[in-house]
């Protein structure tokens, strides 16, 4: 019986590790471009997570993050910013948003916040649901903009929208990871990649106006393209943005398990109508510690997950601000020439 009870032991044992040792190693495969990553931590949240980020002043950026105040109530969300200096270290008190002016009763259900700057106006743009009863329906795109007090140091959220009108609205879809950006000092959204569809905000309405669609052939293999951060103009002819997508499967990371894997590529769509996307990574951008690190308890399900919401370009590098697994904010460094000559041609239909 002892036999019996080492050699099922064993089998087990053997069968783990070979299990193990078959899984893909992501981290094996980081770019060249990928230059270096950080953690950010704000020490009164440490578990924020999902950051976006805009350039404040010369001295500083502005960052926002998502945190769940209960663990227990899943969809309870909230946004809060603070301030950084150039090295990406906290140098200011966080606060938390007020995003419920008309819905006080209701917990704040905001989430994955992201930022954009046109000229003196700070907007966020994020996706909340202030139903009673919580509906997938319900998730919609709301903007505001953000009015700063230097005397109090304090962000203050006025002109809360909802964006609940627009071409395909429907009540069976959550809407959220809309990508916004700023052409001739308007907002515009893009709503999805495939296809590329713009969509104009008429602020006051609750509306968008469809403003341009194209389709291309991007020709992903790892799932869904979803929108991540805000698009930049990375040069005279192109906008830059960052993606997402996810899919199950089995990794080191994972310890063998089928779960859900998020990654992040890049994408440039033409600087004017119809904004035509013109190149694509051919490959998920990996840089250290995307995968590797702490495990968390999940908050909704088990995943290893790379988030990116903020964008900045300095130069020749863009740094990009990313949540990982829910519970983390980084930020990676990317060599801006290098990055941009490994994306591939797109074919456009």
């Amino acid at each position: 019986m002892k036999l019996k009870k080492l050699c099922s032991q064993f089998f087990i044992i053997f069968h783990f590790f070979i299990t193990f040792a078959d899984s893909i190693n992501l981290e094996e495969n980081i770019q060249e471009f990928v230059l270096e990553t950080k953690r950010i931590i704000i020490p009164e949240y440490p578990d924020a997570f999902n950051p976006s980020i805009v350039a404040w002043d010369d001295n500083s950026y502005l960052l926002s993050f998502r945190i769940m105040p209960d663990p227990k109530k899943k969809f309870d969300s909230l946004i809060g910013v603070v301030f950084l200096d150039k090295d990406f270290t906290i140098k200011s008190t966080p606060q938390i948003l007020n995003l419920r002016e008309y819905y006080p009763t209701i917990p704040s259900r905001a989430e994955d916040a992201r930022l954009v700057k046109i000229q003196d106006t700070t907007y966020i743009i994020y996706s909340d649901n202030t139903e009673c009863k919580i509906s997938r329906g319900g998730f919609r795109v709301y903007i505001a903009t953000l009015l700063y007090d230097p005397d109090l140091d304090k962000l203050t959220p006025e002109n809360i929208e909802i964006l609940s009108n627009f071409d395909g609205e429907s009540k069976e879809k959550r809407e959220k990871n809309w990508t916004p950006f700023v052409y001739n000092n308007n907002l515009l959204l893009s709503y999805s990649l495939t296809p590329h569809k713009i969509l104009l905000p008429i602020f006051g309405q609750n509306r968008c106006e469809t403003l341009a669609l194209s389709n291309a052939n991007l020709n992903w293999k790892w799932g869904e393209l979803r929108g991540g951060t805000p698009a930049v103009l990375i040069d005279n002819e192109r906008y830059f943005s960052i993606f997402h997508s996810s899919i199950n499967m089995e990794t080191t990371h994972s310890e063998g398990k089928n779960i859900s894997h998020y990654f992040m590529g890049a994408y440039t769509f033409t600087k004017d109508f119809p904004f035509t996307i013109t190149h694509i990574s051919e490959n998920p951008i990996i840089g250290k510690n995307f995968y590797e690190g702490l495990t968390y308890k999940p908050y909704w399900k088990p995943v290893k997950a790379i988030f990116p919401c903020g964008i900045i370009v300095e130069g020749d590098n863009i740094f990009v601000t990313y949540g990982r697994d829910d519970h983390e904010m980084w930020v990676v460094k990317l060599d801006k020439p290098l990055l941009l000559k490994n994306l591939k041609i797109v074919e456009n239909n």
